[in-house]
C-alpha cells in the first residue's frame, strides 16, 4: 500500500505519533490517507497498540526492511529536490490542494492569517521557508524573471516541468516569487497591465500561465525617476511600476469633471489620457508620457521635465475647484453683484415680492449665510443643474449652468426694476435692452444666451 512505510518508520520513531498535531506535516500526507493507513497497518498485523502508543511488529519490521523509503531526486531528474508533503507530487492537482495553494495565495498577496496545521501552512513550512531545498529553484526563477525583458509564464512552467516538477509545485514557487517582488513585476494577461496582483490574479495564473507575462521594472538609467516619483509617492524610487501605479491612482481619484473636461491646457489632457488609456506601465513612463511632457524619452529628459510634470499634476488636481471658482464668479457677474453679501442683501430686498418657483428656491439658497463660500456655489450650481453636483459636470454641464444662471438673472432684474430696487445696479440703458429680450420668443432667448455666455 502507498507510503505505508513512511507510517512505518514514524511509528519506529515516535510512538506517540497519532497524537502529534503535525502528523499530516510530518508524514506529508492528508487526514484521510493516514487514517487508511493506519488502519490497514493493524488489521494486517504491522502495528500494535499499547493504551496510547503504537509499535511496530516483526511483521512490520520486516516490511519496512524491504521497503525503504525513496527520495524523490533521483539521477532521472538529479535538479529535483526532496519533497515530503506526498500530495504535491501528483502530476494531476488534487482540489483539496488548489484550495490550498488559493489559501496560500490570500496570505502571501492579500495579507490574510494561514490557519494554524492546515496545508497551506505546510507547503508554505516545506517549500518557501528560508533553508528549504525549494530556496535554489526559487532563486533561480528570480534570476530568470531578471531579464530585461518580458517572460511568458508558460515558458517558465515548460522548463521546470523538465527538472520533473509538478504544476502544484511550479505554481508555488512562482507564488512566491511574485509576492516578495509584486512591487517590481508588471504582471500582463493577454499583453494587457494588470495593476492589481492579488489571490484572484494568481487564481487565472494557475489555469493558464501562458496568458501571462512578468517584467522587471526597476530602472536607474535616468535621474528624473527620483524627482518625478517624489511628487506623486510618498517616498522617493527608481521603480517604474511602483511610480505608474501612483499616477495611476492619482487619475483615478480624480472626481468626473476632471477625468472628462477639455477645458484643461492641451498638454493635461494629453497626460490624463495616456494614463487613462495606458496598457503598459513601462511604455507609458519611459515613452508616452515623457514626449507628452517634453517631446523625448525618459531617458532623455531633464529638470524641464520633472517641472511640468508637477505642474500638469498640480493642474489635474485643482481643475475643479478652478471650474467651482469660475461659475461662483459668472454668477456674480451674471447678477452684477461685487461679492456674495451684496448679491444676498439685494435678494432680501425684493423676498416678499417674489412669485416664480425658480427665483424662491434660488432666494434660499443666495441667502443661506450658515455654509462656506465654496458649499455656497456648489449648492446653487447644484440646484440650478437638477441636483447634479458640479464635481460630475461635464463642459456641457458648465456651458448650461451658465445659459441658465444668465436666464434667472435677468428674471431677477426684471423683479428688481418693477419693485424699484434696481437704481445701483444696472442703468436705464439696460432696461432698454432688457425689454427687447424679453419679447423675443423663447427659442431667440436661449440664442441669445447662449451667445452671451460664449462671448
Amino acid at each position: 500500500m502507498f507510503f505505508l512505510n513512511k507510517l512505518l518508520k514514524r511509528i519506529g520513531e515516535e510512538p506517540t505519533i497519532f497524537k502529534n498535531p503535525k502528523i499530516n506535516f510530518i508524514l506529508g500526507l492528508t487526514t484521510s490517507q493516514i487514517k487508511e493507513l493506519k488502519k490497514f497497518a493493524i488489521l494486517n498485523g504491522f502495528i500494535l497498540q499499547k493504551k496510547q502508543e503504537y509499535f511496530l511488529t516483526d511483521k512490520g519490521k520486516i516490511y519496512l526492511k524491504n521497503n525503504p523509503i525513496q527520495s524523490w531526486k533521483n539521477k532521472e531528474f538529479p535538479k529535483r529536490p526532496d519533497l515530503n508533503l506526498e500530495y504535491l507530487k501528483e502530476e494531476k492537482t488534487p482540489a483539496t490542494v488548489t484550495k490550498a495553494i488559493r489559501n496560500l495565495a490570500r496570505h502571501l498577496l492579500d495579507g490574510e492569517a494561514l490557519k494554524e496545521n492546515s496545508m497551506e501552512e505546510f507547503i508554505q513550512e516545506e517549500l518557501l521557508n528560508k533553508n528549504s531545498k525549494f530556496r535554489g529553484l526559487i532563486e533561480e526563477i528570480e534570476n530568470y524573471l531578471s531579464q530585461n525583458k518580458r517572460i511568458n509564464l508558460g515558458g517558465i512552467f515548460n522548463i521546470f516541468s523538465n527538472y520533473g516538477l509538478t504544476k502544484s509545485i511550479i505554481n508555488i514557487l512562482i507564488l512566491d516569487v511574485l509576492a516578495r517582488n509584486k512591487d517590481t513585476l508588471a504582471v500582463y494577461e493577454k499583453y494587457q497591465f494588470t495593476l492589481i496582483i492579488n489571490q484572484l490574479l494568481f487564481d487565472k495564473i494557475m489555469f493558464a500561465p501562458q496568458n501571462f507575462e512578468l517584467q522587471k521594472t526597476v530602472f536607474s538609467e535616468t535621474s528624473v525617476l527620483n524627482d518625478i516619483s517624489d511628487l506623486i509617492l510618498p517616498h522617493k524610487s527608481e521603480n517604474i511600476l511602483e511610480i505608474t501605479k501612483g499616477i495611476v491612482y492619482f487619475i483615478r481619484g480624480l472626481d468626473k469633471y476632471t477625468l472628462q473636461t477639455q477645458n484643461l491646457s492641451k498638454t493635461a489632457i494629453k497626460f490624463r489620457n495616456a494614463v487613462i488609456n495606458a496598457k503598459d506601465p513601462i511604455n507609458l513612463l519611459t515613452i508616452d508620457i515623457p514626449r507628452i511632457i517634453q517631446g523625448r524619452k525618459l531617458k532623455d529628459c531633464d529638470k524641464q521635465f520633472v517641472s511640468t510634470f508637477e505642474k500638469t499634476l498640480y493642474e489635474l488636481k485643482f481643475a475643479s475647484e478652478n471650474m467651482i471658482k469660475t461659475i461662483n464668479q459668472f454668477t456674480l457677474d451674471s447678477f452684477n453683484a461685487a461679492n456674495r453679501q451684496e448679491l444676498t442683501d439685494r435678494f432680501k430686498k425684493v423676498e416678499e415680492f417674489i412669485g416664480a418657483k425658480e427665483l424662491k428656491t434660488l432666494y434660499s439658497n443666495v441667502t443661506n449665510t450658515d455654509v462656506s463660500d465654496n458649499f455656497w456655489i456648489e449648492r446653487i450650481a447644484t440646484y440650478i443643474n437638477k441636483s447634479r453636483v458640479p464635481k460630475d459636470w461635464t463642459d456641457e454641464d458648465v456651458a448650461d449652468y451658465k445659459v441658465k444662471i444668465k436666464e434667472l438673472s435677468l428674471k431677477f432684474y426684471v423683479l428688481e426694476a418693477t419693485v424699484g430696487s434696481s437704481s445701483n445696479t444696472i442703468t436705464a440703458n439696460f432696461h432698454s435692452v432688457l425689454a427687447d429680450f424679453l419679447k423675443l420668443s423663447k427659442p431667440e432667448q436661449f440664442i441669445m444666451l447662449r451667445k452671451v455666455v460664449n462671448n
